[in-house]
């Protein structure tokens, strides 16, 4: 087993994703969570893995997983939230949507708005795209399109719509 499955084999799903409620947003986050969480992926919050990445998370649908590394944890713990860790939520959710799009958890990502251009376009500054694109340089046209509508969707901060995604394209 290689290192990556090792580490794996040792996490936990959480089933029941709690963040902590600081404000209004972190309910919104957590029914976010438990929504991911409501369709078989497991949502994990600092697995070990976390501390051999340079990641703030990811989803990985052969897997079956949407991981969060927290950039304050020290170890394995869930600690504080912070607004790159919801950030970081809220942008791997729209890769499990866009993951539903062709009614399959098979790690084909396809747009969910009609226009991703449009949207990147009214959400994102030239400076976010460029870095962005930067960051995906090597990456397929499909992937750089893909990323980009997810750091829109996690940019506009709507968790309950993104619930409302996950209800209507996953099930």
């Amino acid at each position: 087993m290689n290192l990556i499955g090792k580490a794996l084999a040792g996490m936990t799903a959480m089933a029941s994703v709690m963040i902590p409620v600081q404000a209004g947003s972190y309910e919104e986050h957590t029914q976010l969570a438990r929504a991911v969480a409501s369709t078989g992926v497991k949502v994990l919050i600092n697995p070990p893995i976390c501390q051999q990445k340079d990641a703030f998370g990811w989803y990985h649908a052969q897997m079956s997983m949407l991981v969060v590394c927290q950039e304050n944890a020290k170890g394995t713990k869930m600690v504080t939230w912070t607004q790159e860790d919801l950030d970081t939520l809220r942008h791997e959710a729209h890769h499990l949507v866009q993951d539903c799009m062709d009614n399959a958890l098979d790690g084909e990502l396809t747009a969910v708005y009609v226009s991703p251009e449009e949207l990147v376009r009214a959400v994102l500054s030239n400076e976010q795209v460029l870095s962005i694109m930067e960051t995906y340089e090597d990456a397929s046209d499909n992937r750089k399109v893909m990323e980009l509508e997810a750091f829109s969707v996690a940019t506009m901060n709507n968790p309950l719509e993104q619930v409302a995604d996950i209800n209507k394209y996953c099930f």
